[in-house]
């Protein structure tokens, strides 16, 4: 069984035999999940650094064990994420993040029935920062995903560069999204950018402003998947493609 892991962001590299003081919220945590003295678990800072260590007698305190860098997988693997009632976009990033998504962007698209409003989104974004983070912990990664501000509308399409694979998930779509990796997945782009729509599905300004700057609607499969699906089934495909979940590569 793996190790468990544990996020700081203020986490600097340490070698091996150093003694470091843990931030309150880690020691809180260790506490609560009841790693004693002597016992090992690993540190990450969000970013690619990963230390393992073992707990010290002294509270508080650990001991680095083994110290790794780890290498940010390329292309980046982008999910727009609309909003969606009932928790559902919630559940869309938290399974995007255990599955590797690097980037997040939570869009308030025409036809979103959920809301961010002004006064209430530097909340919102908090607390998707926080689901984000508890994901990337609990799937012990050493990278947590990064997250864009809120998208409105057709200033989505701004979001993106000329070299993008920008794939825009439809169930009207004609082209599918596994016959697309199967011609290479993105080799040539810097990020694969997968665009999933609100309930009420993506309203056609917005379409015809996404595919105006190169993006291209692929259909998943048969059935037709709520919007806190539809996402992590994308990436999953993606994921697999790019060889991600080959053996011998990083997740």
């Amino acid at each position: 069984m793996s190790l468990p892991v544990f996020l700081d962001r203020a986490l600097v590299p340490a070698p091996p035999g150093e003694t470091l003081a843990l931030s309150a919220s880690v020691a809180k945590h260790l506490g609560v999940v009841r790693i004693r003295a002597g016992e090992e678990f690993e540190l990450v800072d969000g970013d690619g650094l990963r230390l393992r260590a073992v707990l010290g007698a002294e509270p508080g305190t650990a001991e680095v064990r083994a110290a790794l860098r780890e290498v940010r997988p390329r292309p980046e693997l982008v999910l727009v994420q609309a909003l969606a009632k009932g928790d559902r976009d919630e559940q869309a990033i938290e399974a995007a993040t255990e599955i590797g998504v690097d980037r997040i962007v939570p869009w308030q698209a025409a036809r979103s029935i959920a809301r961010w409003p002004a006064k209430k989104e530097q909340r919102a974004h908090a607390r998707w920062r926080s689901l984000l983070d508890a994901a990337a912990q609990q799937s012990r990664r050493a990278f947590a995903p990064e997250l864009e501000p809120l998208a409105r509308g057709r200033a989505l399409a701004g979001r993106f560069a000329p070299d993008d694979l920008v794939l825009v998930l439809h169930e009207e779509a004609e082209e599918h999204l596994t016959d697309v990796l199967a011609d290479g997945p993105g080799a040539d782009s810097p990020r694969i950018v997968l665009v999933v729509g609100p309930e009420g599905g993506i309203a056609p300004e917005e379409i015809a402003a996404l595919t105006g700057l190169g993006a291209r609607p692929v259909l998943l499969g048969p059935t037709v998947l709520r919007a806190s699906s539809a996402g992590p089934a994308g990436l999953v495909l993606v994921t697999a493609a790019l060889g991600r979940w080959s053996r011998g590569r990083a997740g």
